[in-house]
Protein backbone atom coordinates (compact mmCIF):
# COMPACT_ATOMS: atom_id res chain seq x y z
CA UNK A 1 0.00 0.00 0.00
CA UNK A 2 1.55 3.30 -1.05
CA UNK A 3 0.89 5.78 1.95
CA UNK A 4 1.66 10.05 1.95
CA UNK A 5 4.78 11.45 0.50
CA UNK A 6 5.65 7.95 -1.55
CA UNK A 7 5.93 5.65 0.98
CA UNK A 8 4.79 2.08 0.38
CA UNK A 9 4.90 -0.56 3.54
CA UNK A 10 5.89 -3.72 0.58
CA UNK A 11 7.63 -1.82 -1.72
CA UNK A 12 10.86 -4.45 -1.15
CA UNK A 13 8.17 -7.62 -0.86
CA UNK A 14 6.74 -6.36 -4.24
CA UNK A 15 10.70 -6.49 -5.94
CA UNK A 16 10.75 -2.66 -6.85
CA UNK A 17 14.96 -2.64 -7.29
CA UNK A 18 16.12 -0.89 -3.66
CA UNK A 19 18.55 1.88 -4.18
CA UNK A 20 21.02 2.90 -1.15
CA UNK A 21 22.95 5.78 -0.74
CA UNK A 22 24.60 5.31 2.47
CA UNK A 23 27.42 4.11 4.81
CA UNK A 24 27.43 0.43 6.46
CA UNK A 25 28.37 1.42 9.78
CA UNK A 26 25.71 3.64 10.87
CA UNK A 27 23.16 2.20 8.66
CA UNK A 28 22.69 -2.07 9.27
CA UNK A 29 20.37 -2.85 5.95
CA UNK A 30 23.55 -1.49 3.64
CA UNK A 31 25.91 -4.09 5.60
CA UNK A 32 23.34 -6.70 5.83
CA UNK A 33 22.35 -6.38 1.79
CA UNK A 34 26.35 -5.66 0.95
CA UNK A 35 28.11 -7.01 3.49
CA UNK A 36 30.49 -3.97 3.01
CA UNK A 37 31.84 -1.85 5.87
CA UNK A 38 32.79 1.49 4.31
CA UNK A 39 33.06 4.51 6.93
CA UNK A 40 31.59 7.11 3.97
CA UNK A 41 28.04 6.44 1.94
CA UNK A 42 28.46 4.05 -0.92
CA UNK A 43 25.65 3.66 -3.83
CA UNK A 44 24.12 0.29 -3.93
CA UNK A 45 21.50 -1.38 -6.30
CA UNK A 46 19.88 -4.60 -5.28
CA UNK A 47 17.25 -5.50 -8.61
CA UNK A 48 16.53 -9.43 -8.53
CA UNK A 49 19.23 -11.56 -8.60
CA UNK A 50 21.86 -8.01 -8.85
CA UNK A 51 23.83 -6.30 -6.34
CA UNK A 52 25.96 -3.68 -7.42
CA UNK A 53 28.20 -1.77 -5.63
CA UNK A 54 29.46 2.03 -6.96
CA UNK A 55 32.41 2.86 -5.17
CA UNK A 56 35.59 5.63 -5.35
CA UNK A 57 38.62 4.49 -6.24
CA UNK A 58 39.74 4.47 -2.79
CA UNK A 59 37.31 1.36 -1.55
CA UNK A 60 36.77 -0.39 -5.07
CA UNK A 61 39.34 -2.80 -4.36
CA UNK A 62 38.63 -3.76 -1.29
CA UNK A 63 35.02 -4.23 -1.92
CA UNK A 64 35.91 -6.47 -4.49
CA UNK A 65 37.16 -8.25 -1.94
CA UNK A 66 34.47 -7.93 0.74
CA UNK A 67 31.45 -7.29 -0.68
CA UNK A 68 28.82 -9.86 -1.86
CA UNK A 69 28.15 -7.69 -4.88
CA UNK A 70 27.91 -9.06 -8.48
CA UNK A 71 29.59 -6.44 -9.88
CA UNK A 72 31.72 -3.27 -8.44
CA UNK A 73 31.53 0.21 -11.00
CA UNK A 74 34.02 2.86 -9.94
CA UNK A 75 32.08 6.28 -9.99
CA UNK A 76 34.59 7.65 -12.86
CA UNK A 77 32.74 5.87 -14.89
CA UNK A 78 29.87 8.15 -14.21
CA UNK A 79 31.89 11.40 -14.62
CA UNK A 80 32.96 12.06 -11.27
CA UNK A 81 36.23 13.55 -12.05
CA UNK A 82 34.73 15.98 -14.23
CA UNK A 83 31.76 16.94 -11.40
CA UNK A 84 34.39 17.18 -8.80
CA UNK A 85 36.07 19.86 -11.12
CA UNK A 86 33.03 22.27 -11.07
CA UNK A 87 33.24 22.82 -7.33
CA UNK A 88 29.28 21.97 -6.80
CA UNK A 89 27.83 21.00 -3.83
CA UNK A 90 27.99 17.53 -2.54
CA UNK A 91 24.16 17.25 -3.00
CA UNK A 92 24.43 18.04 -6.46
CA UNK A 93 27.58 15.68 -7.07
CA UNK A 94 26.05 12.17 -5.41
CA UNK A 95 22.56 13.40 -6.94
CA UNK A 96 24.24 13.29 -10.51
CA UNK A 97 26.26 10.01 -9.82
CA UNK A 98 22.58 8.24 -8.96
CA UNK A 99 21.01 9.82 -11.82
CA UNK A 100 23.66 8.46 -14.48
CA UNK A 101 24.10 5.33 -12.60
CA UNK A 102 19.99 4.88 -12.65
CA UNK A 103 19.77 5.86 -15.97
CA UNK A 104 22.23 3.39 -17.52
CA UNK A 105 19.89 0.81 -16.55
CA UNK A 106 16.42 2.42 -17.46
CA UNK A 107 15.59 2.89 -14.09
CA UNK A 108 12.75 6.09 -13.36
CA UNK A 109 10.94 4.92 -10.19
CA UNK A 110 13.56 2.37 -7.03
CA UNK A 111 12.51 1.95 -3.63
CA UNK A 112 14.60 3.55 -0.70
CA UNK A 113 15.90 3.13 3.01
CA UNK A 114 13.31 5.11 5.28
CA UNK A 115 16.48 7.26 5.79
CA UNK A 116 18.29 8.19 2.68
CA UNK A 117 19.08 11.66 2.31
CA UNK A 118 16.75 14.28 1.72
CA UNK A 119 18.69 16.70 -0.47
CA UNK A 120 19.94 13.93 -2.50
CA UNK A 121 16.30 12.73 -2.50
CA UNK A 122 14.82 16.20 -3.35
CA UNK A 123 17.57 16.32 -6.30
CA UNK A 124 16.91 13.31 -7.86
CA UNK A 125 13.09 13.66 -8.20
CA UNK A 126 13.99 16.92 -9.49
CA UNK A 127 15.74 14.97 -12.30
CA UNK A 128 12.22 13.28 -12.65
CA UNK A 129 13.36 9.99 -10.39
CA UNK A 130 10.54 8.50 -8.37
CA UNK A 131 11.79 7.13 -4.89
CA UNK A 132 9.66 4.77 -3.18
CA UNK A 133 10.28 5.19 0.67
CA UNK A 134 10.75 1.31 1.58
CA UNK A 135 9.08 0.72 5.23
CA UNK A 136 9.29 -2.69 5.63
CA UNK A 137 13.17 -2.72 4.96
CA UNK A 138 13.73 -3.94 8.46
CA UNK A 139 11.51 -6.70 7.89
CA UNK A 140 14.27 -7.87 5.87
CA UNK A 141 16.23 -8.93 8.90
CA UNK A 142 13.37 -10.54 11.28
CA UNK A 143 14.53 -13.84 10.66
CA UNK A 144 18.27 -14.58 10.60
CA UNK A 145 20.50 -16.64 8.83
CA UNK A 146 22.56 -19.48 10.19
CA UNK A 147 25.99 -16.93 10.06
CA UNK A 148 24.00 -14.55 11.89
CA UNK A 149 22.77 -17.03 14.23
CA UNK A 150 26.46 -18.16 15.11
CA UNK A 151 27.52 -14.14 15.57
CA UNK A 152 24.85 -13.62 17.98
CA UNK A 153 25.43 -16.31 19.57
CA UNK A 154 28.95 -15.71 19.86
CA UNK A 155 28.49 -12.03 21.28
CA UNK A 156 26.12 -13.63 23.65
CA UNK A 157 28.45 -16.07 25.18
CA UNK A 158 31.19 -13.06 25.36
CA UNK A 159 28.75 -11.24 27.27
CA UNK A 160 28.13 -13.74 29.99
CA UNK A 161 32.28 -14.35 30.22
CA UNK A 162 32.51 -10.40 30.61
CA UNK A 163 29.78 -10.74 33.04
CA UNK A 164 31.05 -13.64 35.14
CA UNK A 165 34.33 -11.30 35.21
CA UNK A 166 32.73 -8.76 37.21
CA UNK A 167 30.46 -11.16 39.09
CA UNK A 168 33.89 -12.85 40.20
CA UNK A 169 35.22 -9.03 41.21
CA UNK A 170 32.10 -9.02 43.74
CA UNK A 171 32.75 -12.20 45.15
CA UNK A 172 36.23 -10.66 45.62
CA UNK A 173 35.30 -8.00 47.26
CA UNK A 174 35.14 -7.15 51.47
CA UNK A 175 32.40 -4.69 52.89
CA UNK A 176 33.99 -2.12 55.46
CA UNK A 177 31.35 -2.00 58.34
CA UNK A 178 29.48 0.81 56.75
CA UNK A 179 28.81 -2.02 54.04
CA UNK A 180 30.58 -0.22 51.24
CA UNK A 181 32.47 -2.81 49.31
CA UNK A 182 36.12 -2.67 49.06
CA UNK A 183 38.03 -4.70 46.30
CA UNK A 184 42.28 -4.45 46.62
CA UNK A 185 41.99 -1.89 48.95
CA UNK A 186 40.20 1.02 47.47
CA UNK A 187 36.22 1.57 47.51
CA UNK A 188 34.44 -0.89 44.55
CA UNK A 189 32.22 1.58 42.88
CA UNK A 190 29.46 1.25 39.47
CA UNK A 191 32.35 2.74 37.43
CA UNK A 192 35.08 0.22 38.09
CA UNK A 193 32.43 -2.54 37.87
CA UNK A 194 31.69 -0.93 34.55
CA UNK A 195 35.65 -1.02 33.66
CA UNK A 196 36.27 -4.50 34.29
CA UNK A 197 33.43 -5.77 32.27
CA UNK A 198 33.98 -3.40 29.01
CA UNK A 199 37.70 -4.19 29.54
CA UNK A 200 36.73 -8.04 29.30
CA UNK A 201 34.95 -7.37 26.00
CA UNK A 202 37.32 -5.47 24.50
CA UNK A 203 39.65 -7.97 24.63
CA UNK A 204 37.04 -10.28 23.14
CA UNK A 205 37.72 -8.13 20.10
CA UNK A 206 33.46 -6.19 21.50
CA UNK A 207 33.27 -2.53 21.55
CA UNK A 208 30.73 -1.82 24.86
CA UNK A 209 29.79 1.88 25.24
CA UNK A 210 28.03 2.60 28.65
CA UNK A 211 26.85 -0.76 29.97
CA UNK A 212 24.47 0.06 32.84
CA UNK A 213 26.04 -1.16 36.47
CA UNK A 214 23.27 0.22 38.56
CA UNK A 215 23.23 -0.22 42.10
CA UNK A 216 20.73 0.51 44.73
CA UNK A 217 17.85 2.91 44.55
CA UNK A 218 19.56 3.58 40.90
CA UNK A 219 18.59 0.07 39.41
CA UNK A 220 14.94 0.99 39.56
CA UNK A 221 15.80 3.51 36.77
CA UNK A 222 15.90 2.07 33.29
CA UNK A 223 18.94 3.11 31.64
CA UNK A 224 20.64 4.65 34.67
CA UNK A 225 24.10 3.70 33.63
CA UNK A 226 24.94 3.42 37.47
CA UNK A 227 27.48 5.52 39.61
CA UNK A 228 29.19 6.02 42.83
CA UNK A 229 30.24 3.32 45.46
CA UNK A 230 28.84 -0.46 45.57
CA UNK A 231 27.33 -1.68 48.71
CA UNK A 232 26.57 -5.14 50.43
CA UNK A 233 22.98 -6.52 50.20
CA UNK A 234 21.68 -3.96 47.58
CA UNK A 235 20.95 -4.98 43.89
CA UNK A 236 23.16 -4.53 41.25
CA UNK A 237 21.31 -4.42 37.86
CA UNK A 238 24.22 -5.32 35.21
CA UNK A 239 22.53 -4.72 31.62
CA UNK A 240 25.46 -5.28 28.77
CA UNK A 241 25.04 -4.57 25.20
CA UNK A 242 28.09 -5.14 23.20
CA UNK A 243 28.93 -5.20 19.41
CA UNK A 244 31.33 -7.14 17.54
CA UNK A 245 33.80 -4.65 15.83
CA UNK A 246 34.32 -7.17 13.20
CA UNK A 247 30.68 -8.82 12.69
CA UNK A 248 28.65 -6.05 13.61
CA UNK A 249 26.19 -8.05 15.61
CA UNK A 250 25.00 -7.02 19.10
CA UNK A 251 23.94 -9.70 22.40
CA UNK A 252 22.37 -7.57 24.97
CA UNK A 253 22.22 -9.02 28.67
CA UNK A 254 20.15 -7.98 32.06
CA UNK A 255 20.92 -9.62 35.27
CA UNK A 256 20.50 -8.59 38.81
CA UNK A 257 22.98 -9.29 41.54
CA UNK A 258 23.61 -8.65 45.07
CA UNK A 259 26.63 -9.27 47.35
CA UNK A 260 25.95 -10.89 50.17
CA UNK A 261 22.08 -11.53 50.58
CA UNK A 262 19.51 -8.74 49.49
CA UNK A 263 16.45 -7.41 51.53
CA UNK A 264 13.65 -9.60 51.66
CA UNK A 265 11.50 -7.79 49.17
CA UNK A 266 14.04 -7.62 46.52
CA UNK A 267 14.22 -11.23 46.76
CA UNK A 268 10.29 -11.50 45.98
CA UNK A 269 10.16 -8.96 43.36
CA UNK A 270 13.36 -11.40 41.68
CA UNK A 271 11.30 -14.42 42.61
CA UNK A 272 8.12 -13.09 40.47
CA UNK A 273 10.11 -11.95 37.42
CA UNK A 274 12.07 -15.18 37.64
CA UNK A 275 8.51 -16.72 37.74
CA UNK A 276 7.38 -14.45 34.86
CA UNK A 277 10.22 -14.64 32.71
CA UNK A 278 10.29 -18.34 33.20
CA UNK A 279 6.05 -18.74 31.98
CA UNK A 280 7.22 -16.20 28.87
CA UNK A 281 9.81 -18.10 28.05
CA UNK A 282 7.60 -21.14 27.37
CA UNK A 283 5.02 -18.94 25.63
CA UNK A 284 7.41 -18.10 23.08
CA UNK A 285 6.29 -20.28 19.63
CA UNK A 286 6.09 -20.02 15.86
CA UNK A 287 2.18 -18.02 15.38
CA UNK A 288 1.93 -16.59 18.93
CA UNK A 289 2.78 -12.63 19.15
CA UNK A 290 4.87 -10.77 20.88
CA UNK A 291 2.26 -8.87 22.69
CA UNK A 292 0.14 -12.18 23.72
CA UNK A 293 3.48 -13.60 25.37
CA UNK A 294 4.32 -9.72 26.73
CA UNK A 295 0.59 -9.92 28.16
CA UNK A 296 1.13 -13.17 29.98
CA UNK A 297 4.11 -11.37 31.86
CA UNK A 298 2.30 -8.40 32.66
CA UNK A 299 -0.53 -10.40 34.07
CA UNK A 300 1.94 -12.42 36.09
CA UNK A 301 3.78 -9.45 37.95
CA UNK A 302 0.33 -7.67 38.49
CA UNK A 303 -1.64 -11.12 40.15
CA UNK A 304 1.44 -10.55 42.45
CA UNK A 305 1.11 -6.93 43.83
CA UNK A 306 2.88 -5.01 41.64
CA UNK A 307 2.14 -2.42 38.33
CA UNK A 308 2.29 -2.53 34.94
CA UNK A 309 2.03 -0.41 32.20
CA UNK A 310 -1.16 -2.39 30.78
CA UNK A 311 -4.54 -0.14 31.47
CA UNK A 312 -5.97 -0.94 34.54
CA UNK A 313 -3.18 -2.51 36.34
CA UNK A 314 -2.33 0.52 39.00
CA UNK A 315 -3.08 -0.30 41.71
CA UNK A 316 -3.67 3.99 42.53
CA UNK A 317 -4.77 5.02 39.22
CA UNK A 318 -4.32 8.39 40.68
CA UNK A 319 -0.74 8.54 41.29
CA UNK A 320 0.96 9.82 37.11
CA UNK A 321 4.32 7.88 38.90
CA UNK A 322 5.12 4.87 36.45
CA UNK A 323 5.39 2.22 38.67
CA UNK A 324 6.26 -1.62 38.50
CA UNK A 325 6.82 -3.56 35.74
CA UNK A 326 7.56 -0.16 32.84
CA UNK A 327 9.67 -2.32 30.54
CA UNK A 328 8.66 -4.34 27.35
CA UNK A 329 9.42 -7.87 27.85
CA UNK A 330 12.20 -8.25 25.47
CA UNK A 331 13.52 -7.86 21.67
CA UNK A 332 15.18 -9.20 18.68
CA UNK A 333 18.84 -8.32 18.23
CA UNK A 334 21.29 -8.58 15.52
CA UNK A 335 22.60 -5.61 13.62
CA UNK A 336 20.95 -3.00 16.09
CA UNK A 337 20.67 -3.90 19.53
CA UNK A 338 17.41 -3.41 19.16
CA UNK A 339 15.27 -4.67 16.17
CA UNK A 340 12.44 -7.23 15.26
CA UNK A 341 10.65 -9.47 16.88
CA UNK A 342 9.22 -7.16 19.51
CA UNK A 343 8.03 -8.89 22.94
CA UNK A 344 6.20 -5.80 24.01
CA UNK A 345 2.92 -4.28 23.02
CA UNK A 346 3.62 -3.24 19.56
CA UNK A 347 4.51 -6.69 18.68
CA UNK A 348 1.60 -7.59 17.25
CA UNK A 349 3.06 -9.70 14.01
CA UNK A 350 3.07 -13.59 14.77
CA UNK A 351 6.63 -14.80 15.64
CA UNK A 352 7.98 -17.58 13.05
CA UNK A 353 10.65 -20.02 13.71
Amino acid sequence: MTGPGGSDDSAVARGLPLLFYADGYRFPDVYHTTKFLAPDPIIALEDVEELVLVTSSLEEGRARKESRATSIVNMNEYGAQDLTGRGISGTEFWAAIIKRFLDERGLRRVAVAPYFPVAEADRLREMGIELVVANDLRDRRRTKRPDEIDAIEAAQRATEDAWREGVDALRRSKPRPDRTLELDGAVFTAERLRAIVESALLERGYASDGAICAPGPQAADPHQIGTGPLHAGEPIVMDIFPQHKRTRYWADMTRTVSKGEPPAEIRRIYDVVLRAQDAGIKALRPGATGREVHELVEDIIWQAGYDTMRPGQKKDPSDPTPRGFIHSTGHGVGLEIHEAPWISRSGTTPLVA
